[in-house]
């Protein structure tokens, strides 16, 4: 260390305080604004995964804007479609044709299959081909035994009472201005025309009585079921 190093460092010096300069620019500073939302306080790229998802699932909506994804990922060819629910298979031992959807049974009948408002969708529908007929089948729940309503194109007026048994009773009466029968007895068929001139028999599904109707739109309406006449009228009133 040299001589002028030493007197330096030997002089009396008086230094003042630090000054609280944190504190003075705290001071300064404007007050935080409120924040406004969560999502501004996130960062940026999760701001940006959020707003793209968003926008796929808009463009995936729209059919041409999903087809122009699709061929641009290399899929031109992949088709999405919705899958219909797979058909219920209650009342299967009844051997009413094949298990299908409401809505198939709708697209594929050459009539249209109408359903009784009284007691809603069915458990279970079936599709007949030989001839076309689209039977409903429902459950027992409270206030109901269950149940088995038919539409298929036929007329029973001609043929039904020449082929009742002893045992069978038939009251003719009228649902909303259709000529009706109202069959009880111990195991009641009956008998019934095709559109094409054809006889057919149809054999009794269900314990109970059946009520047959013949629309004006040619389709022979069956409610078959342990129910009395008035509560089989009252479905059939309902079947819109």
């Amino acid at each position: 260390m040299s001589e002028l190093e030493r007197e330096l460092r030997a002089l009396p010096v008086q230094w003042p305080d630090t000054p609280d300069l944190a504190g003075a620019v705290v001071a300064r500073l404007p007050e935080r604004p409120p924040r406004r939302g969560r999502w501004l306080d996130w960062p940026a790229w999760q701001v940006a995964v959020a707003v793209g998802a968003v926008l796929v699932a808009v463009v995936m909506a729209v059919p041409p804007a999903r087809s122009a994804v699709l061929e641009l990922l290399g899929f031109g060819s992949v088709r999405i479609e919705r899958a219909e629910p797979r058909p219920s298979e209650f009342g299967s031992e009844l051997s009413l044709g094949e298990p299908v959807t409401l809505a198939t049974a709708r697209r594929r009948a050459d009539f249209p299959v109408l359903v009784p408002e009284a007691v809603g969708r069915p458990d279970a529908v079936y599709l007949d081909d030989a001839p076309r007929r689209v039977d409903l089948v429902y459950r027992p729940r409270p206030g109901l035994p269950r149940l088995l309503i038919s539409e298929f194109r036929a007329v029973a007026t001609p043929m039904i009472e020449k082929t009742i048994g002893e045992a069978t009773r038939i009251e003719r009466l009228t649902v909303g201005g259709d000529p009706a029968f109202f069959i009880t007895g111990a195991d009641h068929g009956f008998a019934y025309l095709l559109p094409g001139g054809q006889a057919n028999f149809e054999t009794q599904r269900l314990a109970g009585p059946t009520l047959l109707v013949e629309r004006a739109d040619g389709v022979l309406l069956r409610v078959e079921g342990r129910l009395t006449r008035d509560e089989a009228v009252r479905i059939a009133e309902s079947i819109r």
